[in-house]
């Protein structure tokens, strides 16, 4: 991005303590190594696996650079040396701010984005910047109660994202790893009544397998450390 740009974001260094609304999470089926929308740029380094996959979306009310919505997509698990790891190939952030510390941050590849919500949190149009129709629409239905949850229940290789370098980075070989944590409010039952994607932006709802029901997540609290290099 244009230095002119840097200088009107607010510097906002790792680590970050974000508190959250509601987030939203669904689970696909595994996709194909050649399926387009992967967003790998390192075949050889860290080859696409499959494997589960899926979307969250969330709305932050507090972090270093304040309230922001965001939609993340992960496809499935990537190799690097002898293990797996997630990774977020892309990610859409209603802040500019969010933009570009995340990507300085933690390499990743946000994009600006715009949401409109309506009906309570849960239904959302996601829209490009300059655009008029929206590339992703989104309708869930929360279901039961929410339970208190601590991620330190959660294995962290569940928890663990390992982010390659992103193209404006010079060095191609260093890999970023970042532990999440988090506590809150768990939903364990969130229908998804509505997925649609116009197919260029991200991958066709018709392509990704998403399944009906998920889990969500309520006046939470997710802290994103510094990260941890790792050279290939």
């Amino acid at each position: 991005m244009a230095d002119n740009t840097d200088d009107k974001v607010k510097d906002a260094p790792a680590p970050w303590t974000l508190k959250g609304e509601v987030a939203y999470g669904f689970m696909h089926g595994s996709r194909p190594a050649q399926e387009l929308f992967n967003e790998n740029p390192n075949p050889i380094q860290s080859p696409f696996r499959g494997g589960m996959g899926g979307l969250l979306l969330i709305r932050y009310t507090d972090s270093p650079v304040g309230p922001y919505d965001e939609l993340i997509l992960m496809p499935g698990s990537y190799q690097f040396h002898d293990s797996t790891y997630y990774r977020i190939s892309q990610i859409y952030v209603s802040s500019l701010d969010s933009v570009i510390n995340g990507r300085r941050n933690w390499g990743i590849p946000k994009k600006l984005a715009r949401f409109s919500w309506k009906d309570n949190n849960t239904y959302v149009e996601i829209f490009l910047p300059d655009a008029n129709e929206p590339f992703c629409t989104i309708r869930v239905q929360p279901r039961l109660y929410c339970l208190p949850a601590n991620s330190a229940l959660i294995p962290s290789s569940f928890r663990t994202i390992l982010q390659p370098p992103l193209e404006e980075n010079d060095n191609k070989n260093t890999y970023l790893k970042t532990i999440l944590s988090s506590n809150g409010w768990f939903r364990p039952v969130v229908q998804l009544t509505e997925f649609r994607t116009d197919g260029k932006e991200i991958s066709s709802h018709e392509s990704l397998p998403m399944y009906t029901y998920g889990v969500g997540y309520e006046a939470f609290t997710l802290i994103f450390p510094k990260v941890e290099e790792v050279v290939y």
